[in-house]
């Protein structure tokens, strides 16, 4: 008698036209939320370079920080070793530190965070791991560099000029994991810096084959080896933010010493060892993967640590981008996001993912206008079917205490019967 009740209330309920026109235009809002949730999770998916924190191999939160430098500053590796000399003291402060296996057991009571060897198990083919195996204390974090450039490439009489370089150090391909055709990455342990990746079109403009593992080129007259062949990234994002033509990827000491550095300020220092000239500076990104046991705190450091203010450097925590928030407040400078005041050279990486905020700003916003929308067509249904009811709260009370009376009275006759049957 019951369900037949509330089966009744369901037809009446439906047989409003006007009801059912606003519940479709409910289940679509709520579709259209999904769609557009599973939309921004697959692009997300294909940003790899924002995905470094959900690879590197640590039990805990772990946060990924972007530093930027304005081009007027002459960063070099020096300032980047001063960085993160205090931004380990900054973390051990915390309750990051990096420690062995004999440190785990004798810490007692003390407040640690357990860390990973540098680049964790998503290490693209870097030998760190090697070399922390050799260390007594494993890192607690994982970084690179890079400078942006040109360079004059050549190989036999074919001779591939101003390709777009980019000089890096540190564990660079963990957070930018190419896709490669052939080979592999070179190191940041080498000891030999004359290792390069090129794209499949600077290896068929040279080489006429993209399997040239080993080959020998020439960079300011100074032999390197082709250690592996990438794909470069395609797409109307991609070449709008600079993939347009070949690039290298090369150790920053090359860069410096045999390409010519756009991205920052340079100063010219003349290299003992070998009596060159190098353009010592212009690196203009910082890259970090560090455990952060609140969220913004690694941000808040790296941003300290520069020592330089507001105007010369230009903190992103990409561990945290793309959340709702964050998307929100991309919404909310809509219009003034595009008049940046600070000369920062951004690379490729960071201007597809700035180009992607946008995108996902806009579909973050739609998803909201359908949920809000949503909460409100469901609140007018509920106070126009509460204004409308024929029905009390102490009537339904008493109706279900009655149900529940007489449901009590069969199991005692049901009870009484078995018994009168023994």
């Amino acid at each position: 008698m019951f369900f037949e009740l509330i089966w009744k209330q369901i037809k009446k309920f439906f047989s409003n036209k006007k009801r059912n026109i606003v519940l479709i235009i409910i289940v679509v809002l709520l579709l259209i939320d999904v769609i557009m949730g599973m939309l921004c999770r697959i692009i997300v998916s294909h940003l790899p370079e924002q995905l470094a924190a959900s690879r590197w191999d640590y039990d805990g939160n772990v946060a990924q920080v972007s530093l930027f430098f304005t081009e007027d500053r002459s960063i070099a590796p020096e300032d980047i070793k001063r960085i993160e000399y205090s931004m380990v003291k900054k973390l051990a402060d915390a309750g990051v530190v990096a420690i062995d296996d004999k440190e785990k057991e004798s810490a007692g009571g003390k407040k640690i965070v357990d860390t990973v060897e540098l680049g964790g198990s998503g290490n693209s083919g870097s030998s760190d791991n090697s070399q922390s195996e050799n260390n007594d204390v494993i890192k607690v974090y994982n970084s690179c560099y890079s400078a942006q450039g040109i360079s004059n490439i050549v190989f036999e009489n074919r001779t591939a000029e101003n390709v777009i370089s980019i000089g890096v150090d540190g564990d660079f391909f963990f957070f930018h994991p190419l896709e490669l055709v052939s080979g592999s990455f070179f190191m940041a342990d080498d000891l030999m810096k004359d290792k390069i990746v090129i794209d499949e079109d600077l290896a068929w403009q040279l080489f006429g084959s993209n399997d040239i593992v080993g080959q020998c080129v020439t960079i300011g007259g100074i032999n390197h080896y082709v250690a592996g062949v990438v794909k470069r990234k395609e797409g109307r994002f991609n070449e709008a933010a600079g993939l347009t033509s070949s690039i290298v990827y090369m150790s920053y000491d090359s860069l410096s010493k045999y390409g010519e550095i756009l991205s920052g300020k340079t100063m010219d220092k003349e290299l003992s060892e070998d009596g060159l000239n190098a353009n010592i500076g212009g690196i203009n990104c910082y890259e970090i993967v560090c455990p952060s046991p609140v969220d913004g705190l690694l941000a808040k450091i790296i941003k300290e640590c520069s020592g330089l203010d507001d105007k010369y450097i230009n903190v992103v925590d990409n561990s945290d981008r793309f959340s709702f928030f964050k998307l929100l407040e991309v919404s909310s400078n809509f219009g003034i996001r595009s008049m940046w005041d600070k000369p920062i050279f951004y690379p490729y990486w960071e201007n597809v993912a700035r180009g992607y905020e946008d995108v996902l700003a806009i579909m973050n916003m739609v998803r909201l206008l359908s949920i809000v929308t949503c909460v409100v067509l469901v609140s007018v249904l509920i106070v126009i079917a509460y204004r409308n009811k024929k029905w009390t709260v102490e009537g339904l009370l008493a109706y279900v205490a009655d149900k529940k009376y007489e449901l009590e009275s069969k199991q005692k006759e049901r009870l009484s019967a078995s018994k009168d049957r023994e």
